[in-house]
């Protein structure tokens, strides 16, 4: 086409005979601009830069396309870099998903949902802990006055006695727990489930009543034998006004009761935890489908908070049996024992001694 006359229409350029369209959307200026001088497209075919142009495209040709052009690049040279710590600024929650993957970035949210709960009530579970133990362990001015006084002088004792951090003596490992705990009782839960189950679940999703009651029991004895010794040590913190650590907790436990100790009461707590795991997990799986409507979170919410109350009320005096169970002074034999020996003690009414913050807790 080079050195051959070509002429102008009003519908476009036409060269060797044959015409050429102009964009549409493109007035007649912008024809004109996009023409050339005469002799002008030898001299940009024999320019050098061109030549390294046409190889870097023979060589590359996905990367030139995709390549800003230079003068593109030198504009948007002042225009603000999205880097990782301005990423960081705006969205920390999204770049930590993402490097550490969706699911485990789940779990650690929800632990650290779950640490920051139980520190917010961790002064409501002390008190509960206390009121529990009143009867057989009185070495905390808190104790004292719950034996004698009742709530509430117990949550002003613990105030006077070891000032404002001691509504959160105890609270370490607890938060400590709580990882291992949920993790081993979902996992479990699921797993028995399935076991139980067979085809049947797998296939529909669908359980028994008694199937649902199984596999949330063995779920928390499960969890509980896994985090076990956390429990003993977050017990004799709480009750024990000359222990302020866990690492002398666990030496002051070796040295004088030996390592057997922080698995004191397992079988009462087993008993305990069992029955309100199991029946929770039954009550929010039948309350949840019970409730009319799409599943929502607030659907969800109530059946938690439904089957959580029911499963507590049910089920709180083996919890007072367990802890009284786990003291160093404890010397019962059995369940048996030790619920028979509370209740000619305190009566009926010492077995759901700390039901109100425990309630208030959950709530």
């Amino acid at each position: 086409m080079f050195g051959r006359q070509r002429r102008e229409t009003s519908g476009g350029m036409i060269v060797r005979g044959r015409r050429l369209a102009s964009p549409r959307g493109m007035g007649e200026g912008a024809t004109l601009r996009a023409t050339a001088k005469p002799g002008s497209s030898v001299a940009f075919l024999h320019n050098p830069k061109f030549a390294s142009l046409t190889g870097a495209m023979m060589a590359n040709p996905i990367a030139c396309v995709a390549a800003k052009p230079a003068a593109a690049t030198a504009d948007s040279d002042d225009a603000p870099k999205l880097t990782v710590a301005r990423l960081m600024q705006r969205r920390p929650v999204a770049v930590i998903a993402h490097v550490m993957g969706t699911g485990f970035a789940l779990f650690l949210a929800g632990g650290t949902a779950g640490a920051l709960a139980k520190t917010c009530t961790a002064p409501l579970d002390r008190l509960k802990i206390i009121m529990q133990i009143s009867s057989a362990n009185q070495q905390t001015a808190a104790a004292k006055a719950a034996a004698s006084g009742g709530l509430i002088p117990a949550f002003i004792a613990i105030g006077k006695s070891e000032g404002i951090k001691g509504y959160w003596k105890g609270n370490v490992p607890q938060v400590i727990r709580i990882l291992p705990y949920s993790t081993a009782m979902l996992n479990s839960y699921e797993f028995y489930k399935q076991q139980f189950g067979g085809d049947q679940y797998r296939e529909t999703g669908k359980l028994p009543v008694p199937t649902r009651l199984m596999s949330g029991a063995l779920a928390a004895c499960t969890a509980t034998l896994v985090t076990y010794p956390l429990d003993i040590i977050r017990l004799r913190l709480s009750v024990d006004p000359n222990m302020t650590t866990m690492t002398q907790v666990c030496k002051a436990i070796v040295k004088e009761e030996g390592a057997k100790a922080f698995f004191k009461g397992l079988p009462a707590t087993c008993l305990s935890i069992s029955p309100y795991s199991a029946l929770n997990f039954c009550m929010f799986d039948l309350i949840k489908k019970a409730i009319p409507g799409e599943e929502t979170a607030q659907t969800v919410a109530t059946a938690s908070f439904i089957a959580t109350m029911l499963a507590s009320g049910t089920c709180y005096p083996l919890d007072t049996i367990r802890r009284q169970m786990q003291l160093k002074s404890s010397s019962y034999a059995s369940v048996f024992d030790a619920g028979k020996a509370i209740l000619a003690r305190d009566g009926i009414g010492g077995v759901f001694r700390g039901f109100v913050p425990h309630v208030i807790k959950k709530a």
